[in-house]
């Protein structure tokens, strides 16, 4: 009887000693954010996550902070928009996903099938979808690590004109809030129901290490969107990465818990391996194969630059809308360049994946002037302001800068001289409240951009013209 009360007094011993040893247990979150379809990344992606899986213990979650498409033809254009780049995040076993703005350029009723179509939840707090066919996502989701809790809150940028980044057409019937608004309406619910506390957030960079990090100090970690940067640091107790957009690099963050409590937390990004999984390098080259998108439909006699390509937009605008002036601002050029040589339909539609078209109006010297000024000095959209923006044809003009940088005049050189001015201008331009002037009716509209674009190259050989019209000083 004594040798059993010996052994277990020293079995209660053992219990006890191994009931007070403190409980370490690690996260890792692997972040992505303005994929922009970039389909032919996603093999590298997808060895970086299964190396990530195999090498690992730690619990591990996948998750992107939105702008999933928009970019890249062979999804856009795909019989079922969207859909390549959601099945090959479903093949990857996507955890959580936030909407970025680009989710709403193909309209609210194909958003809503691409997010019946995911097999990871997407959220999103900053918003009320009213009696739209988009239904109201779920403001925030608790996932489980072992014994741990992971709260993850879905938050969009909001601008003045009451909506994020785009067109007021394909928000109709939305209704946004500000991200720090809702940041603290549920700050402090999610964080007494999770030991890790994550915001999805696509408002950009500028504002995540600002108001958002200010607004949400419940948070341990911000995974930023929107600004197509790459950046790994803290603001005070909250962590905050970025790792740039189409899969140019990720964001890799490790959580170290103990009993429950965050004791370290690291963030850096990285770029993607080189070697590809060759399963999912076949089936994107399945969607790459379209004969219709790959046709070529004329020939560049020179490299193109960002700059080049805009200003063939605003000069074939102009042309095609017999107006005096024309402008196409430099984000809705969404290639860096095209090469010397030939130019296919899907370069064309990755150039222009809007469906945009040129709105015809008028204005007079000074009010161009004014919404050159005013875009420059942008305090809404961080990542379009203080930057060459306005890409003119039939003029060009120099920006006047103070010491702080910011746009004090505007020097122009118009090729004409009139008191009123026709004017050819993106619908975006035209319709969006960020670019600040007193505008007049509309009074005509140019065929679809894509569409003068095809007849201009189809016509032969083009020569881009490179060189500035804008300047700085």
């Amino acid at each position: 009887m004594r040798a059993l009360r010996l052994t277990l007094l020293a079995l209660c011993s053992l219990l006890a000693a191994v009931a007070c040893t403190p409980k370490e247990e690690k996260i890792i979150i692997i972040s992505t954010s303005d994929i922009h379809a970039k389909l032919d990344m996603m093999p590298r992606l997808a060895t970086l996550v299964d190396e990530a899986r195999a090498q690992d213990t730690a619990r591990l979650f996948l998750v992107d902070a939105g702008d999933r498409w928009t970019g890249n033809a062979f999804v856009d254009m795909a019989p079922h928009a969207g859909r390549p780049i959601i099945e090959q995040m479903n093949r990857l076993g996507y955890d959580v996903a936030t909407f970025g703005n680009h989710e709403f350029d193909m309209g609210l009723d194909t958003l809503q099938r691409r997010v019946e179509d995911a097999e990871f939840d997407i959220i999103l707090a900053n918003i009320n979808t009213h009696s739209t066919p988009l239904q109201q996502p779920k403001p925030y989701v608790i996932r489980r690590a072992g014994s741990l809790r992971v709260g993850f809150l879905g938050i969009i940028t909001n601008y003045a004109n009451g909506h994020p980044d785009g067109d007021d057409p394909v928000y109709e019937g939305t209704e946004f809030f500000s991200p720090e608004w809702t940041a603290e309406r549920y700050g402090q619910e999610l964080r007494e129901k999770c030991d890790l506390m994550v915001i999805l957030s696509h408002c950009g960079l500028d504002r995540d290490t600002t108001n958002l990090a200010t607004a949400f100090p419940y948070a341990d970690l911000i995974i930023s969107g929107h600004t197509h940067e790459t950046y790994s640091g803290r603001i005070g107790n909250v962590a905050v990465v970025q790792g740039t957009n189409k899969l140019r690099a990720v964001g890799i963050t490790t959580a170290t818990l103990v009993d429950g409590k965050v004791v370290e937390l690291n963030t850096r990004y990285e770029p993607l391996p080189e070697q590809e999984k060759e399963s999912v390098r076949t089936e994107i080259e399945s969607y790459n194969d379209n004969p219709y998108l790959n046709e070529a439909i004329g020939t560049l006699t020179a490299p193109a630059t960002k700059r080049g390509l805009a200003q063939m937009m605003a000069d074939e605008g102009r042309r095609v809308a017999g107006t005096d002036l024309a402008f196409y601002h430099i984000g809705g050029t969404r290639l860096g360049g095209l090469e010397q040589g030939e130019v296919s339909r899907a370069d064309i539609y990755e150039l222009e994946p809007f469906k945009s078209y040129l709105s015809i109006t008028t204005m007079t010297l000074d009010e161009i002037k004014q919404m050159v000024i005013n875009k420059f000095n942008d305090t809404t959209n961080y990542k379009e302001s203080h930057r060459e923006d306005l890409i003119p044809s039939g003029l060009s003009y120099t920006i006047i800068t103070n010491r702080a940088g910011d746009a004090v005049d505007v020097k122009i050189r118009p090729e004409v001289k009139k008191e009123l001015y026709t004017v050819a201008m993106s619908d975006y331009v035209y319709g969006n409240k960020v670019y600040a002037y007193p505008r007049r009716p509309e009074v005509a509209r140019s065929p679809l951009v894509t569409d003068y674009l095809f007849e201009t190259l189809s016509a032969g050989p083009y020569t881009p013209d490179n060189a500035a019209r804008v300047t700085i000083k």
